[in-house]
Order: C-alpha cells, then structure tokens, then sequence
C-alpha cells in the first residue's frame, strides 16, 4: 500500500512539474479590468505557473476555511456530548459511593 502511495505521489508530482514547465510563458495579470480602471492593479509578466499555482492554493485555503465553518456546529455538540458523559459518570460513582455506604441491596451499575 506504502508503494502505491509513493508511485501515485511521484506521477502527480512528475505532472505538476511538467505543467509548471510548460507554462514558464510570461502573463499579465490584472485584479481588476484593466479597461476599466488601467493598468494600477496588474502584474505583467508573472509566469503563468505562479498564477495556476497560486489558484489552486487560494481554492484549498477557502475550502479549508468554508469547512471550517461548516463543521464548527458538529464541533460544538460533540463537546457538549463529552461533557455531558462526564458529569453522568461522576453522578454514577456518586450514586454508587453513596449505595454502598448506607448498605442498600442495589445492583451495580456498570459504566462503561
């Protein structure tokens, strides 16, 4: 499974070097149109590869940070959840100190 990985890992790099490569063609890069507003906000001659790149890079951030958000809820239940398990269990031992300490014939309540 180990080698698999590694091939697959060095094709994609082997790929994204060779697109790289291809693309080293200068570009100019324009934030805004550049009719519109001139040529204040643009880069010129930025290789093409630094822009793919850059792209790609700024879709991975935002969809870090779009699922971020999106799992902030099921984060905040699951800590909810655990802390809700721990005071249950505290209550469980309490009960069961207590039980034992007035000499009731309860069963033994398991906690898991």
């Amino acid at each position: 499974m180990q080698t698999i990985k590694l091939i697959v890992l060095g094709l994609l790099a082997a790929i994204l070097i060779a697109l790289g490569v291809a693309n080293m063609a200068p570009v100019d890069l324009y934030l805004l149109p550049a009719k519109l507003f001139g040529e204040t906000f643009g880069i010129k001659g930025i290789p093409l590869a630094v822009v793919i790149l850059a792209a790609v890079l700024l879709g991975i951030l935002v969809g870090l940070v779009i699922e971020y958000l999106r799992e902030h809820k099921l984060r905040r239940v699951a800590e909810e959840k655990r802390r809700e398990i721990v005071q249950l269990r505290q209550e469980v031992t309490r009960l069961r100190a207590k039980s034992t300490d007035q000499g009731d014939d309860l069963p033994r309540i398991p906690i898991a």
